[in-house]
C-alpha cells in the first residue's frame, strides 16, 4: 500500500516536471514569436523611412551636381541630365 502511494507520487512528480518543461518550451516559443512579430512590424515602419531618406539624399546630391555644373557654365537642361565634367 505504501509502495503504491510512493509510486503515484513519483508519477505525479514526473508529470509535473514534464508539464513544467513543456510550459518553458512554450514560453520560449512565444518570446521568439513576439520578437519575430516586433521585427516584422519594425521593418514595415522603419524601412520605408530609410528608403525615403536615401531618395532625398540622392535628390539633394543630384541638385548639388546640377548647381555645380550650372556654375561652371553648362546650360541647366544639360546639367540636369547628369553630365560629368572632368
Amino acid at each position: 500500500m505504501m509502495s503504491d502511494h510512493k509510486d503515484s507520487q513519483d508519477l505525479l512528480g514526473q508529470q509535473a516536471l514534464r508539464v513544467q518543461s513543456v510550459a518553458l518550451d512554450l514560453s520560449d516559443q512565444l518570446v521568439r514569436l513576439a520578437l519575430a512579430a516586433q521585427t516584422a512590424w519594425l521593418d514595415l515602419w522603419v524601412l520605408p523611412g530609410l528608403r525615403a531618406i536615401e531618395d532625398l539624399q540622392a535628390r539633394q546630391a543630384q541638385q548639388a551636381r546640377t548647381a555645380r555644373l550650372v556654375r561652371r557654365g553648362i546650360p541647366a537642361p544639360l546639367a540636369r541630365q547628369g553630365l560629368r565634367v572632368l
